[in-house]
C-alpha cells in the first residue's frame, strides 16, 4: 500500500515536502503531536526519513495538485478532471460532477 505523506522535519514548503511511501518501506508508526493541542497522528518512520499523513487541506492541495487537485474556497478541494459543468449564485458557486453529486463552495468561479 502507498500512503502519501509530508516531511516531519526540514519542511521547505516545496513539492518535496510530499511524498510517497510504501507500508514495505516502513519501520515503526508511533504517534506524533504536529501542534500544541492534545491530537496525535501516526508518523511513518522510514530509512529516509520521517513522514505523517496529510492533515490540513493546504497540504492535500499542494500533494495532490499533479493529479488535477485544487483548493477552491478555505474547506474544499476539488478534483478538476471529474468536473462537468459549475453555477455561480449570489452566496458562491456550485460544482457539479459527471455522476451527478455537487459541492457548494463559497467562491464565485
Amino acid at each position: 500500500m502507498i500512503v502519501t505523506c509530508v516531511k516531519i522535519h526540514d519542511r521547505d514548503g516545496s513539492e518535496s515536502d510530499f511524498v510517497e511511501i510504501s507500508l514495505y518501506d516502513v519501520n515503526y508508526i508511533d504517534l506524533w503531536q504536529p501542534t500544541r493541542s492534545k491530537e496525535s497522528c501516526p508518523a511513518y518512520h522510514t530509512s529516509t526519513g520521517s513522514y505523517i499523513g496529510l492533515r490540513t487541506l493546504k497540504d492535500i492541495s499542494k500533494a495532490y495538485a499533479k493529479y488535477d487537485f485544487k483548493q477552491y474556497d478555505r474547506s474544499t478541494v476539488v478534483n478538476e478532471n471529474m468536473i462537468k459543468r459549475t453555477e455561480t449564485d449570489d452566496r458562491g458557486s456550485k460544482v457539479f460532477f459527471d455522476d451527478g453529486s455537487f459541492v457548494r463552495i463559497r467562491t464565485k468561479l
